[in-house]
């Protein structure tokens, strides 16, 4: 015992001098035990603030043992900060988080947003752990986000033009030239306006990009209808918005004409009033899937007419048809609502439209519902410093002031005191019209409302000037 053989001795410094000049080792292999990995790759765009942007996260078990408790998550190096909603990282959020077997690989399609645009490049480290893991260097990865960069502008234009031939595309003679071109996106303080040229061309420049850009026109000509807005349009600076084809209809109101006449000039709360809605199709084309919208403010003072008495004109059906020519009288019926009392008017009034329509024709008919009462108290004033409002000093003392109905036939008068403020004391509630009397002339609107409490607009204003 405690001898070796001379083969043995040899056999041993064999392997010793071997190993010591490299060319025999111990035989090399891995730790035993998970070993995550991640990828992460962000989908490529011009991204900007409140974008959703698509990042694919993969998670894989290199390792020979299950790794248990593996979790996710994200954090912003640098740049603006980039936020994924808890919910988006699935299983990789839940308490105590997840398992994944020994080569196993699980991709997760997450969403990310920036909430503004300060500067720099946003930098973006995902990363996943879990218990034991065996290799922690690729466990995380860094990526860039592709965010448009702070400043950058784009421009927006296009063609308006009126479809008088239907077709749904422009045609020659169709431009619309000298209407007004409105854009506002989010962020900007204001809008920026600008003129369709004689061929119907608009153009804006230098516009800061956003998600969200509107468009609206104004003073089209000879009567033309635009869409109500255009957007929400995407300004990232590709310039991907300076071909827009805008088109403008003609109104309803060339081919279909309406009255509304009510069979009393006054009312009471609860009684019954009856409506004559008179529509006439005066083109040469029928019309159909026509409908009637009453009370469009949503005032409460009008007649509470029930759908059904409209019939195919009901606002529910959209069935209403004129042939060319057609005349159709509708008799609708409906009670006097009690808010009416506190305004003094009620009656009805109805605009008529239908789909693949715009700009449909609007009537009303008013009656009077007496009996409460409320002061009138406003003031006169002159705008001694041009700034479109009153201030102290601008109330102009001992002016005399009627009010009527016409504006003509005088129904009380009161005279300003030193602050130019004047009451006509119990008034019956409704409409009525301001006049100064003497040296001083109305300017701006002399229309006063006449409201009983709870509901009362406040007090009334009367700017004049000296003749």
């Amino acid at each position: 015992m405690g001898r070796f053989t001379r083969s043995a001795r040899v056999a041993c410094v064999l392997t010793a001098a071997l190993t010591i000049t490299g060319l025999a080792a111990a035989p090399a292999f891995a730790e035993t035990g998970p070993n995550l990995k991640v990828t992460a790759t962000v989908q490529q765009g011009r991204w900007l603030p409140g974008d959703d942007i698509p990042v694919e996260f993969t998670v894989t078990n290199l390792g020979d043992a299950t790794a248990n408790h593996v979790s996710g998550a994200a954090y912003t190096d640098s740049g603006p900060y980039f936020l994924i909603p808890d919910e988006e990282w699935g299983d990789l959020r839940v308490p105590g988080g997840t398992s994944f077997a020994p080569g196993e690989s699980r991709t997760y399609h997450l969403h990310g947003s920036f909430s503004s645009r300060p500067e720099g490049t946003p930098e973006v480290e995902f990363t996943a752990s879990g218990e034991l893991d065996t290799d922690g260097s690729d466990n995380s990865v860094r990526v860039t986000v592709p965010l448009v960069p702070a400043g950058t502008t784009d421009r927006m234009g296009g063609h308006l033009y009126g479809d008088r031939d239907g077709d749904g595309k422009p045609s020659p003679g169709e431009d619309l030239a000298g209407a007004k071109v409105h854009t506002i996106g989010i962020g900007m303080s204001q809008e920026v306006v600008t003129t369709t040229d004689a061929a119907g061309r608009f153009a804006f420049e230098g516009l800061p990009v956003s998600r969200d850009f509107t468009l609206y026109f104004t003073d089209l000509p000879d009567g033309w209808v635009p869409p109500s807005s255009v957007g929400p349009l995407r300004l990232d600076g590709s310039g991907a918005n300076t071909a827009l084809e805008i088109k403008a209809s003609r109104p309803l109101t060339d081919v279909l004409t309406e009255t509304i006449t009510l069979d009393k000039a006054s009312y009471a709360v609860g009684a019954t009033g009856t409506a004559t809605v008179t529509l006439t199709n005066t083109g040469a084309k029928p019309l159909s899937g026509l409908y009637a919208g009453c009370d469009p403010a949503g005032s409460g003072l009008e007649l509470d007419v029930p759908e059904d008495q409209w019939g195919a004109f009901g606002p529910l059906r959209h069935a209403g048809e004129l042939a060319p020519g057609q005349r159709l009288v509708l008799k609708v019926s409906g009670k006097v609502p009690e808010r009416a009392a506190y305004f003094g008017q009620t009656g009805l009034g109805c605009y008529i439209d239908g789909s693949g329509y715009v700009g449909g024709p609007y009537a009303y008919a008013l009656a009077k519902v007496p009996g409460k009462k409320a002061d009138a108290k406003g003031q006169v004033w002159t705008d001694k410093n041009g700034n479109g409002r009153p201030d102290a000093g601008e109330g102009v003392a001992k002016v005399k002031v009627t009010l009527s109905e016409d504006g003509v036939h005088v129904l009380s008068m009161a005279q300003t005191d030193a602050n130019g403020v004047a009451t006509f004391p119990q008034v019956g509630v409704g409409e009525y019209r301001l006049r100064p009397v003497g040296a001083w002339t109305a300017s701006g609107d002399t229309s006063v409302s006449v409201v009983a409490s709870p509901y009362g607009y406040g007090d009334w204003s009367l700017q004049v000037t000296a003749r």
